[in-house]
Formats: C-alpha cells, sequence, structure tokens
C-alpha cells in the first residue's frame, strides 16, 4: 500500500513539471506533494522505531486474608533482541509485628539469554537482600556485599520474573536470581503451575490470555496472594 502512495505520488509530480525557458516551474501542487513525501518517510520512520521498541506493564494487588496489604508492579521493553523486565512491590502487614517491605528486581536478556539481573529486599527499613547476577566472558558471576562470586549454572532463558510476562507452556524449570538455583516447573490440576523453592515455600501462577492474573504464595509463616488487576 505504502510503495503504491509513493509511485502515484512521484507520478503526480513528473505531471506538474511545467517547462519554461529552459526551466523548471515548480508549481504549488507540486510543493504540497514533496510536503506530503516528507510526511509518509517520517511516519514510516516513526512506525519502525515504535514496532523495534514495543512495551508491557502490569498492576497487581496484594491480597492477605481477605485484605490489601499492598501492590506490585512489574513493566517490560523489549527493543530488537533485548528485553529489560523491573517488578517493585511494597507491602505492610502483621506478622506478630508489623512488617514493611520493599522488592525491586530486575533482569536483562539479550537474544534470549540472561545477561544481567539484580535483587534489592528491604524490610522495615533493613536491606536484606541486595545483589546483582551479570554474564561475563566465563560465566555468569554475582555480586553482594562488595563481593564476587562465580555461579556454575548453565544459561539462563528463563527466571522468576519472566513468568508473568508468559506462560511456562514449554517450560520445564525457571531460574530463581534469589536462590541462585533452578526450580521445577510443576503442573497443578486446577491450571496453574507451581514453583517449590529449595527451602520448601512455593508460588503458584495462574494465567489469563497468556499474562499472569493470580499467584498463590505458600511460606512457612505466611500465604498471600497476588491479582492483577484490570
Amino acid at each position: 500500500m505504502i510503495p503504491m502512495l509513493i509511485y502515484l505520488l512521484f507520478k503526480k509530480i513528473r505531471e506538474q513539471k511545467e517547462p519554461q525557458a529552459g526551466s523548471i516551474r515548480i508549481s504549488p501542487v507540486f510543493k504540497s506533494c514533496i510536503k506530503a513525501l516528507v510526511c509518509i518517510l517520517v511516519f514510516l520512520f516513526l512506525s519502525s522505531i515504535l514496532i523495534n521498541a514495543r512495551g508491557q506493564k502490569l498492576n497487581y494487588k496484594v491480597v492477605r486474608n481477605g485484605s490489601e496489604i499492598g501492590w506490585m508492579k512489574l513493566e517490560k521493553t523489549t527493543d530488537g533482541n533485548f528485553c529489560k523486565m523491573i517488578l517493585s512491590s511494597e507491602i505492610r502487614f502483621h506478622l506478630i509485628i508489623l512488617l514493611s517491605a520493599t522488592v525491586v528486581e530486575s533482569a536483562c536478556f539479550d537474544n534470549g539469554r540472561l545477561i544481567f539481573s539484580s535483587q534489592y529486599h528491604k524490610t522495615n527499613g533493613s536491606v536484606k537482600v541486595n545483589e546483582q547476577t551479570r554474564l561475563t566472558p566465563t560465566g555468569y558471576e554475582v555480586t553482594k556485599a562488595n563481593e564476587k562470586e562465580k555461579l556454575d549454572i548453565p544459561d539462563v532463558n528463563f527466571n522468576l520474573i519472566c513468568l508473568y510476562f508468559q506462560e511456562p507452556y514449554a517450560q520445564k524449570r525457571v531460574y530463581c536470581d534469589k536462590q541462585q538455583s533452578f526450580a521445577d516447573i510443576e503442573k497443578t490440576g486446577d491450571g496453574g503451575y507451581k514453583v517449590r523453592f529449595p527451602n520448601g515455600d512455593s508460588n503458584c501462577y495462574y494465567y489469563t490470555d497468556g499474562v499472569c492474573s493470580k499467584v498463590k504464595i505458600e511460606h512457612t509463616f505466611y500465604s498471600a496472594e497476588i491479582i492483577l488487576n484490570p
């Protein structure tokens, strides 16, 4: 469609050329055609940018015992073969004492391979987790407390943040950045996908149209649900 419009535009331009004393007079219609051509080229350029860079945002509420105790937000940006995801969350609830927790996590993939991830967890003002994982020429390396440690793991192409944006039809396991290990993904009878962590805790993810719509959290000392806001 666009090539045909450009062809017709140039055809119209040729028809508007009027020779006079060995020169070509530029008519108002010709000028209008030039402006239209410029607009088309600008449109095509901007369209290519929008196609290459795509974004997706998800907003959730965190519910415990029927009461809303916090929120969670996720944002995914894709630009060609590069993908970046960011998770942020804040919750407040009583568990013997009042607990206030802030979580910020991120993950970057290039050509489907994890190249960087970060974990930042703070509880009641105290930082509990602050670490970053990077892909180096010799494999993955985690940095925490200003110390670096090599990880003996294969390439990572699917981690926990990915579970919010993609239903794991064909995924058998998922990488857990905080635990620095892989966990199996088990299909449940009610249509969910359960991930069991090394300490015995588990999350079960449920999907609507390929996007995570609910997560059931079953931890040792508490349970909660993360529910997608419409």
